[in-house]
């Protein structure tokens, strides 16, 4: 389910206001021109359908914000219906001021995705209501000509094959980081501490690559807001989701009814000069200071063949006494301790009870261990020799 709002915006800048009382004798506040929000676009009649930047369609602030409720329509359903139906009706050649204008369009829109429930009549009919009288024909006049102008000179797109042909889109400059949001964000993010803005621009650039590199597909173009990730990366730094927005994401909900982040078409876009200025903002920072390595662990003195000086894996503990003098270093040892078959054979003689009992009985005999020795020191075990 995705969510419908309305954005309504005043096409007289609060002139209807001032102005409404002494010319028809009824006070009006607002003159309004609707778009509908859904699906990360603000759809809405400028000469014809047209799609924009939520809350951004027309050159004038948004006077009302309307939480319409929730579609199971889908993107598609609604600019196929649009392009094979409303596009038919809502021309520039059957525009009426009173009773087919924008707010009527937007209506329309509205009762498709939200299965007949539109605007309100408040909305709907107000041109009517306030300027169909001999007084309000003056005032129509004027409100005419500001909202030909307008739609006139709107700079969205319009897709939809209407009577007014599409201007092809000029190239997106860059965003002016000097003055715009994006600089105010940024701002506001480098408050917090080093690699806390180290990793928010980290995601927000990987963000930024994943949609320039792959523009058409809507999964890199939809983060969820509950998504661990970004919550712990870019939510929880200050000006995070600032910079965010500055770069063009949008709170929206996606099909099964989660909050998301959403880039529409024309933001996506922009992506690639967005992605410069998170580069550069990145590239400011301090290189990260390298992790202190733990300090080495001392080695354990052996008390038997699997110490230092005897280099036998696992060492043998049931040896007590360590290696007799001279036998470390004996030639024939070494070529042992570094013959893994060896070692197996010798590390199960260690484990049998019987043959421990006998080694031990050898080693506290005198004359037996000098003999050993001995025989070491000669580089043999007597005949058995090469």
């Amino acid at each position: 389910m995705a969510k419908v709002t309305a954005y309504v915006y005043d096409i007289t800048q609060g002139m209807a206001a001032q102005m409404s009382l002494p010319l028809i004798g009824k006070k009006i506040d607002i003159v309004p021109h609707t778009g509908i929000a859904v699906f990360g676009k603000e759809y809405f009649f400028g000469g014809g359908p047209q799609t924009g930047i939520p809350g951004q369609s027309v050159p004038v602030p948004v006077a009302q914000v309307l939480e319409l409720g929730q579609t199971s329509k889908t993107c598609e359903e609604l600019e196929t219906y649009i392009r094979n139906v409303l596009s038919l009706e809502h021309t520039e050649q059957k525009y009426d001021l009173l009773k087919h204008n924008c707010n009527h369009y937007a209506d329309d829109v509205a009762k498709f995705l939200l299965d007949g429930r539109g605007l309100p009549s408040s909305i709907v009919n107000v041109a009517e209501e306030a300027l169909s009288t001999p007084q309000g024909q003056s005032l129509k006049v004027m409100i005419e000509n500001m909202e030909r102008s307008m739609r006139s000179g709107g700079t969205s797109m319009n897709p939809f094959g209407s009577a007014a042909p599409p201007a092809v889109p000029a190239p997106l400059a860059a965003p002016d980081e000097s003055s715009g949001e994006l600089k105010v964000a940024l701002a506001e993010l480098a408050k917090n501490e080093t690699e806390v803005r180290r990793t928010a621009l980290q995601m927000l650039l990987k963000m930024t690559k994943n949609v320039e590199d792959n523009p058409s597909e809507t999964k890199f173009r939809r983060i969820k807001m509950a998504n661990p990730a970004f919550q712990k990366k870019v939510e929880a730094a200050n000006g995070g989701v600032d910079v965010m927005m500055a770069a063009g994401w949008l709170p929206d909900t996606n099909e099964e009814g989660e909050d998301c982040w959403l880039l529409n078409d024309s933001s996506a876009m922009k992506q690639v000069s967005v992605r410069k200025i998170l580069d550069d903002e990145l590239k400011k920072l301090p290189a990260p200071v390298a992790p202190t390595p733990a300090p080495a662990a001392a080695p354990v003195a052996s008390s038997g063949y699997g110490g230092p000086a005897g280099g036998l894996p696992g060492g043998f503990p049931n040896l007590p006494g360590g290696l007799p003098g001279g036998m470390a270093n004996n030639p024939m040892m070494q070529q042992m301790m570094n013959n893994p078959a060896m070692m197996q054979q010798a590390q199960q003689m260690m484990q049998d009870p019987n043959m421990m009992a006998q080694v031990q009985q050898m080693m506290q005999n005198p004359q037996a261990m000098s003999q050993l020795q001995q025989m070491m020191g000669n580089g043999g075990l007597g005949g058995f020799g090469r």
